[in-house]
Parts: C-alpha cells; sequence; structure tokens
C-alpha cells in the first residue's frame, strides 16, 4: 500500500541503475518489482548529476548509436510523476539556506529546461539535429535547439578540477578540505559570500559528501592508486549534496558510495539496489 504524496520521502536514482536496466543486467521483470516499489512509496526525482552523466554518453557515441545510447535515459525519465532536480550546489543552498533564487544562468529555470532537453532528444535522431533545432514540446511553431557536446564540455570541466585537487592532495600541495571548506565552495559556486553561520549550517547538511571527500582525500595519498580512475568520484559526492534534504534518499548499484560514507549521518539513506531487490 502506497503512502500518501504529502508525507511521502523523496528519492534519486543513480546513473549506473539507469544503464543497468538498460541493458538488461538488472532483468526488466525485476526492475518492474523495483520501479513499482518506489512509484508506491516515494517522490520520485531526476539528479542534474545523473542526468548529466546520461548526456555525456550521448554525446560521446556515434549517431548509428544514437537510440540505442538513449535507452539509459528512458529508464530515467519512464516514472510518470518526476520532478528535475537542480544544480546540487544550488538545491543545497535552497533547500539549508533558504536561498530561493540562488539559481544558475539558464534561459528557463533548470528544472523545467532539463524536461524540455529530455523531451527534445526523445523526438531527434542525431546530436546535430537537436543542435540545429526540434519542435518545442508544447508549443506549436516553437523551435528548441540544444548543444549536447558544449553542455558535455562545459559540465566536465569540474571533473577534470577535481582530479587536479587529488593530485595537489598527493603532492602536498593542496589540503585535504574541511567541512566549512566544503560549504564554502558551495557557497561560492552559486555566487554567493560565505559567511560563518551560513557555512556552518551546510556543512552539517552535506555530512555524507564531506565524509566522501575525506575518504577520497587519505585514498589520493596513497602512491600507488591510479588517480584518472578517481574521476567519476566528483559525480559521487555532488550525489550526496542532495542528501541534505531529509527526507532524500539514493538509490545506487555502487557499494563504494556506501563504504566511503561510513559513519556519515546521512549514510542510512543510500539505498544499495541489490539489497532493495533482495527485499522484493
Amino acid at each position: 500500500m502506497g503512502t500518501s504524496v504529502e508525507t511521502r520521502p523523496k528519492l534519486f536514482i543513480d546513473t549506473n541503475v539507469c544503464i543497468n536496466v538498460a541493458n538488461e543486467t538488472i532483468p526488466r521483470d525485476e526492475w518492474q518489482k523495483v520501479h513499482q516499489y518506489v512509484e508506491a512509496r516515494y517522490s520520485y526525482q531526476i539528479s542534474f548529476v545523473t542526468l548529466k552523466e546520461l548526456f555525456a554518453k550521448i554525446a560521446r557515441g556515434k549517431d548509428e548509436y544514437f537510440d540505442e545510447n538513449k535507452k539509459p535515459l528512458r529508464v530515467l525519465c519512464e516514472f510518470p510523476q518526476r520532478e528535475f532536480l537542480p544544480y546540487p550546489a544550488v538545491f543545497a543552498l535552497r533547500t539549508v539556506l533558504g536561498l530561493k533564487s540562488v539559481a544558475r544562468k539558464s534561459p528557463l529555470p533548470e528544472e523545467e529546461l532539463y524536461e524540455t532537453v529530455c523531451k527534445a532528444i526523445f523526438q531527434s535522431s542525431t546530436t546535430a539535429q537537436l543542435k540545429k533545432g526540434m519542435p518545442y514540446p508544447d508549443k506549436p511553431g516553437w523551435l528548441f535547439s540544444f548543444d549536447l557536446d558544449h553542455f558535455d564540455r562545459h559540465e566536465n570541466e569540474p571533473q577534470m578540477e577535481h582530479l587536479d585537487l587529488l593530485q595537489g592532495m598527493r603532492n602536498d600541495c593542496v589540503g585535504v578540505p574541511d567541512p566549512m571548506k566544503l560549504a564554502a565552495f558551495a557557497m561560492k559556486d552559486c555566487g554567493q559570500t560565505p559567511d560563518a553561520e551560513s557555512c556552518g549550517k551546510l556543512m552539517k547538511a552535506l555530512n555524507a559528501a564531506y565524509t566522501f571527500s575525506r575518504n577520497l582525500g587519505d585514498v589520493s595519498k596513497n602512491k600507488q592508486a591510479n588517480l584518472a580512475r578517481r574521476a567519476n568520484d566528483w559525480g559521487d559526492i555532488m550525489q550526496l549534496y542532495y542528501l541534505c534534504d531529509e527526507s532524500m534518499h539514493f538509490l545506487t548499484f555502487d557499494g563504494k558510495c556506501r563504504n566511503q560514507t561510513h559513519g556519515s549521518t546521512q549514510e542510512h539513506r543510500i539505498l544499495l539496489y541489490e539489497d532493495l531487490a533482495r527485499l522484493l
């Protein structure tokens, strides 16, 4: 039996869940049970990070695989009742500090933009067609264009900066971030001036993200570790920003995400897909 919309906790899914459903590593009948469970008990959210990574998969693929590479995105969007989440730092500042006007620069509000981009991608047959312009969803006579390649390059920059930071920690040029610095970074990322009171609130609310960052800093000190393989950890850290909302849950295939947040006050809201599937 489901819960009322007003009292439902929130849940978003990781990129690896979408990919594993699309390539049938997760059997379709099993996913249907999980899908029904999530739909009945949670308010389904779509993470910017998951969306970004699936857009990148499409952008970097050849045109002959365009339809195939859209399948994970279809999995992400197949819940009829869904809400698109803004950029993680924006979400944190709105949720924790009540700064509702904080937003990234875009022609539309982020949530509306991402919904529109997804609809346009499903209608298009190549990235070039999408860039040239597609009929605007729900607005006859309008054209909507989106450059997936530009989006991918722009949104990949923080990931590269993340690798530089890890290399700096390995070389003792950069210290391991403390929670106040992480909070200050989130504020600066949204064009806000950090102050002690705001950073203190954010510090507590970003507990899982900080715990992961701290453990990753320890990993970077291992000279044998291949830091290039840690590039995707930036996305994991950003996903954890959404847990600043106490009703938010994260469904992932990645046990590392749970392990790297062990001891965090938000660890229990990171749900492993295999555990949920076994439960059902």
